[in-house]
């Protein structure tokens, strides 16, 4: 009896030790927030090339899987070991991925910078016919109009002396100041481009040993906790990979179409750039929320310096296609894969972006579905004990706990005898 008392004491002196820990590290965070956020930050800075690994494994995942499951079933007939013809199949898979990757983003540039080429071309040859139409509107409002014309010479006036002084003065040290800020931009565009190599190499070794790491992860977790925390591990781990996997497919697939139904618009309307557009539009929803946003704003752009008119019917387009996508794509293709409200999008978005940049933008969105569904899953656990309701209806014009309708206990029903259970169900 010994042992199983000291057993019981450790467990115990464990559990104390671990609420006493958590609830100081709490108070901790509460007491100096920004702080807490900060080293946040500064942790997604450190992190952020394997974070960028992370993103390209995920998003390449699905075409390794996809390669990996047609060549490995070639190569075991060809091959005596399994094991050489899965690590054949395997590097020629993640290949795949990569020449794939490449070639849409080679396809990408090669679209967006011929066309930017000639839209910036265009903008120049028409800067004089531009700087004459606005001399000629200026001049007529201001003959016709002294009081205007005589502060517009005030303006002029303060204008030029306001240059004049800033350029006897300020000049020197303005210039130092620019000159810091454009070494301090190429210094973080040289590191972005850096971490983004070395997430690219991260995300191969990655994808090469998905598979140890999956069975060493799970090699842990038994070793560690009790057999039936380690199930329910096992279980959040296959619930958070089906999650990410169909929100990275889903998201693709998607975007794919999105893409394709631009670019058929903007041809039927004969709108300029469709092309280009279409493949800005349907890259950048593959962002959560705030994609069509960022893939409409320049866009939009592009095409008003071409035709204004165009550009508001492109606006009015999208606008209808994002509003497709949202009601009748998204749900069709995604599904309840993700299973959170608009609001917990648009928070969970704004929160990673701000904590992890890009990466944040497109792994928020699930990585806070999985959190949501392990409260959601333990509030309903605790209310199952406790015979509560676990459904939201129930809980809406409530006023004390009292109004809920108790709820029968599943286990305590599988304990009863059949007897028993015949009676309550045929009550004479």
């Amino acid at each position: 009896m010994k042992p199983e008392k000291n057993n019981s004491y450790v467990k115990w002196g464990l559990t104390a030790f671990c609420v006493v820990a958590a609830s100081v590290f709490l108070w901790v965070i509460l007491r100096n927030l920004p702080g807490f956020f900060g080293v946040l930050q500064d942790l997604g800075k450190v992190l952020s090339p394997l974070i960028y690994g992370v993103v390209f494994a995920f998003l390449m995942n699905p075409l390794v899987n996809f390669a990996d499951k047609r060549l490995a079933p070639l190569f075991r007939k060809q091959k005596k070991k399994a094991s050489s013809a899965n690590k054949f199949s395997r590097g020629l898979s993640i290949l795949f991925a990569l020449v794939f990757a490449i070639l849409i983003l080679y396809a990408f540039f090669s679209m967006l910078l011929p066309q930017l080429y000639v839209s910036i071309k265009g903008i120049v040859e028409s800067v004089p016919t531009y700087y004459a139409s606005i001399e000629k509107w200026v001049k007529n409002i201001l003959e016709n109009n002294p009081d205007i014309r005589s502060y517009a010479d005030t303006a002029l006036q303060n204008a030029y002396d306001y240059i004049n002084n800033w350029a006897n003065t300020s000049l020197l040290s303005d210039m130092q100041k620019v000159i810091t800020t454009l070494t301090t931009s190429v210094y973080a565009v040289i590191k972005t481009l850096a971490n983004i190599l070395i997430g690219l190499v991260a995300s191969v070794y990655m994808l090469w040993s998905k598979d140890t790491f999956q069975a060493q992860a799970k090699k842990m977790i038994v070793a560690i906790f009790h057999p039936h925390a380690a199930d329910n591990l096992l279980k959040v781990g296959r619930e958070t990979y089906k999650v990410f996997n169909g929100f990275v497919i889903g998201k693709i697939i998607d975007s794919a179409i999105i893409g394709v139904l631009c670019y058929l618009g903007m041809v039927i309307l004969k709108l300029p750039y469709p092309a280009l557009i279409s493949t800005i539009v349907g890259v950048t929803n593959v962002i959560p929320f705030f994609g069509p946003i960022i893939g409409a704003a320049p866009s939009a752009l592009l095409i008003l310096l071409v035709n204004p008119l165009q550009s508001f019917y492109f606006i009015i387009f999208i606008i209808i296609l994002q509003q497709i996508d949202g009601n009748v794509i998204g749900p069709k293709i995604l599904g309840n894969t993700v299973g959170i409200s608009g609001f917990w999008v648009l928070t969970s978005i704004t929160l990673a972006t701000s904590l992890f940049g890009f990466a944040g933008m497109i792994l928020g969105v699930p990585v806070f579905a999985i959190i949501y569904m392990l409260v959601s899953d333990a509030i309903s656990a605790a209310l199952r004990r406790k015979n509560r309701p676990t459904a939201t209806s129930e809980y809406y014009s409530i006023k004390q706990v009292s109004d809920l309708t108790p709820q029968p206990d599943p286990a305590a029903a599988s304990e009863q005898p059949p007897e028993k259970k015949n009676e309550q169900e045929n009550p004479q």
